[in-house]
C-alpha cells in the first residue's frame, strides 16, 4: 500500500539581497541561520542567514569567499533574536578576478522585534 500524503510546502520567504555597490548593507533582526541552509553559484550548500528588517524578510546567502567566512567563524554569534549588520565592504584581487569583502556586526544582546512602521502622515483609512 502507497501512503497518501499531501504536503504543505514551507518557505521562509523574503528576497535574495543582491550586493551590486559598495556600501550596500543589511541590518535588522536575525530570523534565521545555517551553516548549510543556502546554496552558492556553484549549488554546494553555504551559509544561510535570514534577516527581519523593516523592509521585510531578506536572506543573505553566504557564497562570496569572505561572507562565508565571516558567516563560518562567527555561526555561534548568530543567533536568532540578534542584531545584525552584513555590509558590501570593498573588493579585492583574486587569482579568478575581483572578490567582494564584507564586514558582519552583531548585537551581544537580542533586540526587539522589527516592525514596519506607517508613516505618521499617512491617512489612518
Amino acid at each position: 500500500a502507497k501512503l497518501s500524503v499531501d504536503y504543505e510546502e514551507l518557505s521562509s520567504g523574503g528576497q535574495y539581497v543582491k550586493w551590486e555597490s559598495i556600501g550596500d548593507s543589511v541590518e535588522g533582526r536575525i530570523g534565521a541561520f545555517s551553516l548549510d541552509g543556502g546554496t552558492d553559484f556553484n549549488d554546494n550548500p553555504c551559509p544561510q542567514l535570514v534577516v527581519e528588517t523593516v523592509g521585510g524578510t531578506v536572506i543573505v546567502n553566504g557564497a562570496q569567499a569572505s561572507l562565508k567566512r565571516a558567516f563560518t567563524q562567527n555561526a555561534t554569534r548568530l543567533i536568532v533574536g540578534h542584531g545584525v549588520k552584513v555590509s558590501y565592504a570593498g573588493t579585492y584581487e583574486t587569482p579568478k578576478g575581483e572578490g567582494k569583502s564584507f564586514t558582519l556586526g552583531v548585537t551581544p544582546k537580542p533586540i526587539a522585534p522589527i516592525t514596519v512602521e506607517l508613516a505618521d502622515d499617512e491617512a489612518p483609512f
